[in-house]
């Protein structure tokens, strides 16, 4: 259970995220420490309910991540999830919001979350999307496997490239 109040109604998030449409590109460390090369896509769809993010990572050879994200409100269990699919994963993963804040850094810090970091007897993983004030993005990773500590291990910092899109 989260100590943060969230906010279930999507609107708000959702809005800040749909300022942040474009392509972003930047340098990130990986969970052996090694760096990498990140694209993020932000795309709004469906009369803004829907932010969908397309993710990729690269070292000096060739993709070693790739991932396709959804962000809406989930009319069954309510409030706002993240539906992934990675290279990572055989398959689709849920995360429910558990913080939606802004400050001085970051105009939206969203924080979502599957599981609970301190149960070793499952995977559990957090997904934390920042858009911050310089324009730039955060995408990071935090994750614990079975009898393993939760902990951050991927982070990727990118700036907003120009559209090429007419």
């Amino acid at each position: 259970m989260s100590t943060h109040s969230v906010d279930i109604h999507h609107a708000p998030l959702l809005t800040r995220l749909t300022s942040a449409n474009g392509r972003y590109v930047g340098q990130g460390v990986n969970h052996l420490g090694e760096n990498f090369r990140g694209e993020l896509e932000i795309r709004t769809r469906l009369d803004n309910q829907l932010v969908e993010i397309r993710f990729r990572a690269t070292d000096a050879d060739q993709a070693f991540h790739e991932e396709s994200t959804w962000i809406t409100e989930d009319l069954l269990a309510g409030g706002l999830g993240l539906w992934t699919v990675s290279t990572n994963t055989p398959g689709v993963l849920v995360h429910r919001l558990q913080e939606d804040t802004h400050d001085g850094s970051y105009s939206t810090k969203s924080v979502f979350r599957l599981g609970t970091p301190e149960d070793l007897t499952r995977f559990r993983q957090e997904i934390m999307l920042c858009v911050r004030h310089d324009g730039g993005i955060e995408y990071a990773y935090s994750w614990g496997v079975p009898h393993e500590a939760f902990g951050s291990r991927s982070r990727c910092l990118l700036q907003k490239q120009p559209d090429t899109q007419q």
